[in-house]
């Protein structure tokens, strides 16, 4: 009988660091779980839910890991390809003008007065380094807000002269 026990243990054990490896948790955290409750920690382990773990690529320059929703690759400083979407022309309704200037007060952590001493020398960057697949979300922002925009690649991405 104990001899069953012992199995019973070992496999839930087995089948727990599975689960933990397949729901990149902690390997180790659950083997102490285990360890203490035996083959309820499988049972609980089997409804808990996985941990998110972003997608990544290797950065072009450094070779190493990065995601890939980001701007810079945090071993090698490497900036990605990315647009800047320059405010062109402001809204004329006062509404809409706030909304505009909130955006770019937010997007330099500035205040309102300095943002609004930003946008009078047109075009200013509205967005800034924005990943490509993000832009049309900002241009949309920006345009239902009722200002006139135009997207250039990022100082870094322009080729050189």
């Amino acid at each position: 009988m104990l001899i069953w026990v012992v199995v019973i243990w070992a496999v839930s054990a087995v089948l727990s660091a599975w689960l933990a490896a397949r729901k990149a948790r902690g390997v180790g955290r659950w083997a102490v779980l285990w360890a203490v409750l035996g083959p309820l920690a499988l049972v609980a382990h089997a409804f808990y839910p996985a941990r998110y773990v972003g997608e990544t690529a290797p950065c072009p320059r450094c070779g190493r890991p990065v995601g890939t929703r980001v701007v810079a690759c945090h071993h090698c400083q490497y900036r990605f390809p990315a647009k800047d979407v320059l405010i062109t022309k402001l809204p004329d309704d006062p509404g809409s003008l706030r909304t505009v200037l909130n955006e770019v007060a937010r997007e330099y952590g500035v205040t309102y007065d300095e943002a609004r001493r930003l946008v009078g020398t047109l075009p200013v960057a509205g967005y800034r380094h924005i990943v490509p697949d993000q832009v049309d979300e900002y241009v949309r922002r920006l345009e239902r807000a009722g200002a006139a925009v135009a997207v250039v690649p990022t100082p870094a991405d322009r080729p050189n002269s």
